[in-house]
């Protein structure tokens, strides 16, 4: 173990806790305004329960992940992988302004949100924008889960990410082709101040910047907002597992000897269902 006290006062770690508690925070404002939104519309007909099994979920995972798969493997062409990274980026941000704000307002903000990153293409655009289409896709999944199912599917994916990162290295692999055609999955933690305004075709897997997946945001999220059913206080709990969680996964991967890929999901699921759990008790 090689990690060292004074790395919990970097810029990068106190940057990267801080986004992902944020966006676990904002997840909660955003599921309950969307439900408020649906709910007054009438376009949510029933009351938030398990919509989606955890056999659909997984079904649902694996057909985006072996698609996934066959674009990078198949269809090396740089355009459609971003072309499905700013299909994501619309429907989520759709979501989101449609939560805070009446039509046609949501239009202009979505418009608005995504013209900042196509005009400004740095770090911090695209961390803004990725936060927010992070809560709305844990919005979604978290008022159409109920906790305990979120808790399986959390359980499923962490003893997936082990394999595909450690056994069968294909996580790497297809972590590796998405970055070198300057498309992020992720949200991007810089070592310094100055990076947040580098641009995206200069970011790259170094010494100089870190990624944190969306999944490994997005599914803590989704129970933070699935919680809710149980109370608020549950939620809050979740995301203070969550950051634990985190936390863990920081003091791990910062100790290696020699820096190389992790599983983020192991450790930030341990702490987040544990947080859940503890809501019980307390």
């Amino acid at each position: 173990m090689n990690f060292r006290i004074r790395y919990f006062f970097t810029f990068s770690f106190i940057f990267e806790l801080f986004l992902f508690s944020f966006t676990l925070y904002i997840s909660i404002g955003t599921s309950l305004s969307l439900y408020k939104k649906l709910s007054a519309t009438n376009i949510l007909t029933e009351s938030p329960s398990s919509i989606y099994s955890v056999f659909q979920f997984v079904i649902m995972f694996a057909v985006a992940t072996l698609l996934l798969y066959i674009i990078l493997k198949y269809y090396k062409k740089a355009w459609v992988i971003q072309a499905l990274f700013y299909l994501a980026i619309i429907e989520g941000l759709f979501v989101f302004s449609y939560a805070y704000f009446e039509w046609p307002y949501f239009i202009y903000m979505m418009v608005f949100l995504l013209g900042s990153l196509f005009i400004y293409k740095n770090v911090l655009a695209h961390n803004v924008i990725i936060i927010f289409v992070i809560t709305a896709i844990a919005s979604i999944f978290g008022l159409n889960f109920e906790p305990n199912s979120v808790v399986v599917i959390l359980i499923l994916l962490a003893i997936y990410d082990y394999w595909a990162v450690y056994k069968t290295k294909h996580m790497v692999t297809m972590f590796k082709q998405i970055a070198e055609k300057k498309i992020h999955f992720a949200i991007i933690i810089p070592h310094d101040l100055k990076g947040l305004f580098k641009k995206i075709k200069d970011v790259h897997p170094s010494v100089d910047f870190m990624f944190l997946g969306t999944g490994d945001i997005a599914l803590p999220a989704i129970l933070v907002v699935s919680a809710l059913k149980v109370s608020v206080s549950a939620s809050l709990w979740t995301i203070l597992g969550a950051m634990g969680g985190f936390i863990l996964l920081f003091i791990l991967f910062t100790g290696q000897v020699k820096r190389k890929p992790m599983p983020g999901l192991p450790p930030i699921v341990l702490g987040t269902i544990l947080g859940y759990l503890v809501s019980f008790i307390v």
